[in-house]
Protein backbone atom coordinates (compact mmCIF):
# COMPACT_ATOMS: atom_id res chain seq x y z
CA UNK A 1 0.00 0.00 0.00
CA UNK A 2 1.61 3.54 -0.91
CA UNK A 3 -0.31 6.36 1.31
CA UNK A 4 0.67 10.08 1.09
CA UNK A 5 0.53 12.58 4.07
CA UNK A 6 0.92 16.01 4.07
CA UNK A 7 2.66 18.08 6.70
CA UNK A 8 3.72 15.43 8.50
CA UNK A 9 5.61 17.90 10.63
CA UNK A 10 5.25 21.36 11.48
CA UNK A 11 6.18 24.47 9.40
CA UNK A 12 8.35 25.58 11.70
CA UNK A 13 10.06 22.11 11.48
CA UNK A 14 10.05 22.20 7.49
CA UNK A 15 11.58 25.34 7.25
CA UNK A 16 14.06 24.51 9.80
CA UNK A 17 14.97 21.67 7.51
CA UNK A 18 14.57 23.71 4.11
CA UNK A 19 16.44 26.37 5.95
CA UNK A 20 19.43 24.01 7.05
CA UNK A 21 19.69 21.51 3.74
CA UNK A 22 18.90 24.13 1.09
CA UNK A 23 19.34 27.38 1.98
CA UNK A 24 21.94 28.20 4.32
CA UNK A 25 23.44 24.85 4.14
CA UNK A 26 26.92 26.51 4.03
CA UNK A 27 26.46 28.85 7.41
CA UNK A 28 25.18 25.75 9.30
CA UNK A 29 28.25 23.40 8.00
CA UNK A 30 25.68 20.93 6.40
CA UNK A 31 27.84 19.02 3.91
CA UNK A 32 26.51 17.78 0.56
CA UNK A 33 29.05 15.48 -1.43
CA UNK A 34 28.63 14.70 -4.93
CA UNK A 35 27.27 11.77 -6.53
CA UNK A 36 28.13 11.26 -10.07
CA UNK A 37 24.36 9.75 -9.89
CA UNK A 38 21.25 9.62 -7.53
CA UNK A 39 20.45 5.97 -8.61
CA UNK A 40 22.88 3.48 -9.41
CA UNK A 41 26.84 4.28 -9.04
CA UNK A 42 28.74 3.08 -12.53
CA UNK A 43 25.26 3.72 -14.58
CA UNK A 44 25.81 4.03 -17.86
CA UNK A 45 22.79 4.80 -19.40
CA UNK A 46 22.24 8.08 -17.68
CA UNK A 47 24.12 11.02 -15.88
CA UNK A 48 21.91 12.06 -12.90
CA UNK A 49 24.45 13.70 -11.00
CA UNK A 50 23.43 15.21 -7.99
CA UNK A 51 24.24 15.65 -4.02
CA UNK A 52 23.86 13.19 -1.16
CA UNK A 53 23.88 13.81 2.50
CA UNK A 54 24.27 10.35 4.62
CA UNK A 55 22.30 11.15 8.10
CA UNK A 56 22.47 7.13 8.99
CA UNK A 57 23.53 4.08 8.38
CA UNK A 58 23.00 0.28 9.03
CA UNK A 59 21.36 1.84 12.58
CA UNK A 60 24.54 4.19 13.12
CA UNK A 61 24.45 7.90 12.98
CA UNK A 62 26.66 9.30 10.82
CA UNK A 63 25.72 13.60 10.86
CA UNK A 64 24.83 15.74 13.56
CA UNK A 65 21.65 16.57 12.03
CA UNK A 66 19.96 13.50 12.12
CA UNK A 67 18.08 14.82 15.18
CA UNK A 68 16.63 17.62 13.06
CA UNK A 69 15.06 15.09 10.34
CA UNK A 70 14.13 12.19 13.32
CA UNK A 71 10.80 14.10 14.29
CA UNK A 72 9.92 12.91 10.66
CA UNK A 73 10.24 9.51 11.10
CA UNK A 74 8.34 9.47 14.19
CA UNK A 75 5.70 11.31 13.06
CA UNK A 76 5.33 9.47 9.62
CA UNK A 77 5.24 5.89 11.89
CA UNK A 78 2.70 7.39 14.47
CA UNK A 79 0.22 8.79 11.35
CA UNK A 80 0.87 5.47 9.17
CA UNK A 81 0.51 3.26 12.15
CA UNK A 82 4.17 1.68 11.80
CA UNK A 83 5.38 0.20 14.67
CA UNK A 84 9.31 1.26 13.73
CA UNK A 85 12.10 -1.10 14.88
CA UNK A 86 14.72 0.68 13.72
CA UNK A 87 16.11 3.13 10.85
CA UNK A 88 18.54 1.21 8.52
CA UNK A 89 19.37 4.37 6.96
CA UNK A 90 18.70 7.93 6.14
CA UNK A 91 20.02 10.09 3.48
CA UNK A 92 19.59 13.05 1.55
CA UNK A 93 19.15 13.92 -2.13
CA UNK A 94 19.74 17.03 -3.77
CA UNK A 95 19.22 17.31 -7.50
CA UNK A 96 19.69 20.47 -9.72
CA UNK A 97 17.91 21.18 -12.93
CA UNK A 98 20.01 19.72 -15.90
CA UNK A 99 20.28 19.98 -19.63
CA UNK A 100 18.53 17.16 -21.26
CA UNK A 101 21.84 16.25 -23.53
CA UNK A 102 23.52 15.29 -20.61
CA UNK A 103 20.70 13.44 -18.90
CA UNK A 104 19.28 11.80 -21.48
CA UNK A 105 15.58 11.29 -21.65
CA UNK A 106 12.79 9.61 -19.58
CA UNK A 107 12.79 9.43 -15.64
CA UNK A 108 15.89 8.62 -13.44
CA UNK A 109 16.33 4.54 -13.94
CA UNK A 110 14.83 2.49 -11.65
CA UNK A 111 16.11 1.00 -8.52
CA UNK A 112 15.70 0.00 -4.54
CA UNK A 113 17.60 0.59 -2.11
CA UNK A 114 18.43 -2.07 -0.53
CA UNK A 115 17.35 -5.78 -0.88
CA UNK A 116 16.40 -6.78 2.64
CA UNK A 117 12.81 -6.36 3.34
CA UNK A 118 12.04 -2.92 4.84
CA UNK A 119 9.42 0.00 4.23
CA UNK A 120 10.34 3.85 2.77
CA UNK A 121 9.44 6.82 3.93
CA UNK A 122 10.22 9.64 1.58
CA UNK A 123 9.70 13.11 2.31
CA UNK A 124 10.26 16.56 0.30
CA UNK A 125 11.82 19.38 1.54
CA UNK A 126 10.97 21.57 -1.36
CA UNK A 127 8.08 21.69 -3.66
CA UNK A 128 9.47 20.66 -7.09
CA UNK A 129 8.53 19.61 -10.27
CA UNK A 130 11.11 15.95 -9.79
CA UNK A 131 7.68 13.45 -9.95
CA UNK A 132 8.32 10.17 -7.66
CA UNK A 133 7.42 7.22 -9.32
CA UNK A 134 6.47 3.59 -8.03
CA UNK A 135 6.23 0.57 -9.83
CA UNK A 136 4.13 -2.45 -9.56
CA UNK A 137 7.21 -4.50 -9.43
CA UNK A 138 8.29 -5.91 -6.18
CA UNK A 139 11.86 -7.77 -5.81
CA UNK A 140 12.29 -10.92 -4.11
CA UNK A 141 16.21 -11.12 -3.54
CA UNK A 142 19.24 -9.30 -4.61
CA UNK A 143 19.02 -11.74 -7.81
CA UNK A 144 15.59 -10.29 -8.80
CA UNK A 145 16.14 -7.58 -10.97
CA UNK A 146 13.27 -6.73 -13.42
CA UNK A 147 14.07 -6.00 -16.71
CA UNK A 148 12.36 -2.20 -18.25
CA UNK A 149 9.01 -4.29 -20.09
CA UNK A 150 8.56 -5.74 -16.64
CA UNK A 151 8.17 -2.51 -14.28
CA UNK A 152 4.88 -0.87 -14.62
CA UNK A 153 3.63 2.56 -13.24
CA UNK A 154 1.76 2.08 -10.23
CA UNK A 155 1.56 5.44 -8.85
CA UNK A 156 3.55 8.86 -9.26
CA UNK A 157 4.15 11.86 -6.27
CA UNK A 158 4.79 14.87 -6.79
CA UNK A 159 6.93 16.58 -4.60
CA UNK A 160 5.29 19.38 -1.72
CA UNK A 161 7.61 20.12 1.11
CA UNK A 162 6.39 18.87 3.88
CA UNK A 163 4.49 15.55 1.98
CA UNK A 164 6.08 11.89 2.97
CA UNK A 165 5.46 9.35 1.01
CA UNK A 166 5.33 5.78 2.59
CA UNK A 167 5.90 2.72 0.48
CA UNK A 168 7.09 -1.02 0.94
CA UNK A 169 10.71 -0.68 0.23
CA UNK A 170 10.76 -3.81 -2.17
CA UNK A 171 8.57 -1.94 -5.05
CA UNK A 172 11.03 -0.58 -7.58
CA UNK A 173 10.56 3.36 -7.67
CA UNK A 174 12.50 6.38 -9.22
CA UNK A 175 12.39 9.86 -9.77
CA UNK A 176 11.83 12.39 -12.80
CA UNK A 177 14.65 14.82 -13.08
CA UNK A 178 13.22 18.04 -12.02
CA UNK A 179 13.53 20.92 -14.86
CA UNK A 180 12.51 24.26 -12.91
CA UNK A 181 14.02 24.22 -9.17
CA UNK A 182 15.79 22.00 -6.76
CA UNK A 183 14.71 18.60 -5.87
CA UNK A 184 15.21 17.71 -1.85
CA UNK A 185 14.17 14.98 -0.43
CA UNK A 186 14.82 12.97 2.45
CA UNK A 187 15.19 9.16 2.59
CA UNK A 188 14.61 6.73 5.41
CA UNK A 189 14.94 3.09 5.33
CA UNK A 190 12.62 1.82 7.96
CA UNK A 191 12.61 -2.10 9.84
CA UNK A 192 9.70 -2.77 11.33
CA UNK A 193 8.07 -5.50 12.97
CA UNK A 194 5.71 -6.47 10.22
CA UNK A 195 8.89 -6.91 7.45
Amino acid sequence: MIRVFDNIISKKEQEEIKKTLVIDSQSKSFNWFFKPDVTITGNKRQKRSGFAHVFLTEGKINSPFYKLIEPIVNKTAKKAKVKVESVLQARSFLQLPLNKDYIGDGPDTPHIDRFDPHIVFLYYVTDSDGQTIIYDYKSKDKDDIPYAEDVKELKRVTPKQGRVVVFDGLHWHTAEQPTKDVRCIINFNISTNGT
